[in-house]
């Protein structure tokens, strides 16, 4: 089911106006009433999609880094050219963590980092369910699991990328060669 468009369009200012915010502030220091402003929208309407502003942070960098793991599927493509795929989205998301540090450092310090956790968790299961079965409809036959696979895979790609949030390294390509090393064997890698 579609969701309501000016739920959508509510949701985006809020975030919009919160990543403008913590460029000046700390999310700490930013109450809903000034959030509320800054985006042109009413308390009422703030309530009716998230509880705190912890909570709009939380959801903001954890749909856009979800975004960021997008692929493109193209229905000739081997396993090996999904394998080289989810390499570039994961270089992405280390591209676009890094772009975010300051934010996602003070989001992670905060109170809501069980929270925004718990979300990234949620959508890199799905996101990891997703690559199984796309490796499946290539060939792929190892016989396990996919709901516990997708979630061991999917935690050490989280508990990854936060360490890459905390960290000052620069270089993502190196960065997500290290990731792919350390994926289980069975886990298909680009030639």
């Amino acid at each position: 089911m579609a969701e309501d468009p000016r739920a959508l369009r509510s949701r985006r200012r809020l975030q919009e106006a919160l990543h403008d915010l913590l460029t000046r502030e700390a999310l700490t220091d930013i109450g809903v009433a000034e959030l509320c402003r800054a985006a042109g929208v009413h308390r009422t309407t703030f309530y009716g999609h998230y509880t705190n502003v912890g909570d709009v942070a939380s959801d903001m960098h954890a749909r856009w880094l979800d975004a960021a793991a997008e692929i493109s599927v193209q229905p000739g493509d081997s396993l090996d050219d999904l394998a080289a795929r989810y390499e570039e989205a994961t270089a992405a998301v280390l591209r676009g963590i890094t772009e975010e540090r300051p934010a996602l450092r003070a989001l992670l310090a905060s109170e809501f980092s069980l929270d925004f956790r718990r979300r990234l968790q949620a959508l890199f299961d799905e996101r990891c369910a997703t690559a199984l079965s796309r490796f499946r409809e290539r060939g792929f036959d190892v016989v396990f699991d996919d709901a516990v696979a997708a979630a061991y895979v999917a935690g050490g790609f989280v508990g990854a990328a936060l360490r890459w949030a905390t960290s000052d390294d620069a270089d993502e390509e190196s960065y997500t060669r290290a990731i792919f090393q350390h994926l289980p064997a069975w886990w298909p890698r680009p030639a």
